[in-house]
């Protein structure tokens, strides 16, 4: 289910590169773009078509976003947990208390199915109740769905972490249970191609990837950024005890973070009717930056 989830997620992907960057470069349709997306927030009825919202920029940018910074330390965080023995230390914490990763579980399957189904929920209540801004941040929340998968999926078949194996194979097809007794945490198998399991943890990106984006465009909402953190740090702490090292954790957290926050800024710009002073594009013919003044 969760192989066949994820190639569904990955064709959409697909699509979407597809759909952002093959548009043709002539001055009428970049006329028509722009004017299309200074009005979007004026319509009643959000189109599906904004989920494409500076999508090109929004994903090299997640990179850059605090100089780099969150992906840097999502490696060297690593790096220290394995070094520092705390990656085996909290794995064996877990494996020896039968009752945590069966706490965790739940946390397994919740991360599978809000990344999907909050943004429908979002954007379809934000019809009903004629709200723009709510229709903009489900789709604002599918955005960071569709770059989160594609920057998990790149680094866990390029890394290829071994499995924690916390728990029993009856519990998760994935993560078996392990009768080592060496401190493997460190065990990478590069280029393996595996995208299911590994580092980072692809539920903590997405939870982190969410609540940045609602605490982007809900900046002034103190009581409902703590609420979607606390989520975000509960399906960490969940996952870090049933099917993922603690540093993996970390490392979804910090990757999750940086596109979230920079798809939610985006689309807050949006919403608040400013336009980016610099904005890159790419089409079949060429690409740029346009810088306004």
């Amino acid at each position: 289910m969760k192989f066949v989830i994820y190639i569904f997620i990955i064709l959409f992907l697909c699509f979407t590169c597809a759909y952002a960057f093959g548009q043709e470069d002539d001055d009428e349709t970049k006329d028509e773009t722009q004017n299309e997306i200074k009005n979007e927030t004026k319509r009643e009825i959000v189109p599906l078509t904004l989920v494409f919202h500076n999508i090109g920029w929004n994903t090299l940018h997640s990179v850059t976003c605090n100089y780099g910074l969150n992906f840097i330390g999502a490696g060297l965080g690593t790096w220290a947990f394995i070094e520092s023995g705390l990656d085996w230390k909290w794995n064996r914490l877990a494996y020896n208390n039968d009752w945590m990763p069966r706490t965790g579980v739940s946390t397994n399957y919740i991360g599978y199915a809000v990344p999907i189904v909050t943004p429908v929920a979002v954007y379809l209540t934000g019809i009903s109740v004629k709200d723009e801004k709510l229709q903009i941040t489900g789709l604002a929340l599918t955005q960071a769905v569709m770059i989160t998968v594609l920057f998990q999926t790149t680094l866990k078949i390029t890394t290829g972490r071994a499995l924690p194996g916390i728990v029993d194979g009856w519990d998760s097809a994935l993560s078996k249970r392990s009768d080592r007794t060496d401190d493997y945490s460190g065990e990478f198998n590069w280029f393996n191609l595996e995208f299911v399991g590994g580092w980072p943890s692809g539920h903590t990106a997405h939870a982190f990837a969410a609540a940045a984006v609602v605490s982007q465009i809900y900046h002034d909402n103190i009581l409902l950024k703590a609420a979607v953190y606390t989520y975000a740090s509960l399906i960490g702490l969940g996952m870090s005890i049933y099917d993922h090292w603690a540093s993996d954790i970390i490392a979804g957290a910090l990757i999750g973070f940086a596109i979230g926050t920079t798809v939610g800024k985006s689309y807050r710009n949006l919403i608040e009717k400013r336009e980016n002073k610099l904005n890159f594009y790419v089409t079949p013919n060429s690409l740029g930056v346009i810088i306004r003044r």
